[in-house]
């Protein structure tokens, strides 16, 4: 799977958080199916995000490059996958 082209596609046809605190309030309402994190993301943010029961998986690039990767002109540490649209993004939920 080309997770990039995932992650735009995500963006594009479907429901994203972007950032923490975004996540966090969509994760406490049970929304949220999985969570992607940047391979620089902070430790503290991602044992935060690990006490919730939903797939977690990590981008092996930096923030820069995920914020590239849905589109955005601006870095993303952390996005949740509420509705994944036409992507198949949801298929990493098996992958750590």
């Amino acid at each position: 799977m080309d997770i990039k082209r995932a992650l735009k596609n995500a963006n594009e046809t479907g429901t994203l958080t972007i950032g923490l605190r975004e996540t966090m309030k969509e994760l406490k309402k049970g929304k949220v199916k999985l969570i992607v994190i940047a391979s620089n993301c902070p430790e503290e943010d991602v044992k935060a995000l690990k006490g919730y029961k939903v797939p977690l998986y990590r981008f092996t690039e930096s923030n820069m490059d995920m914020g590239a990767a849905t589109g955005k002109p601006f870095s993303i540490s952390t996005l949740g996958v509420i509705n994944a649209g036409k992507s198949d993004i949801l298929a990493l939920k098996g992958e750590q």
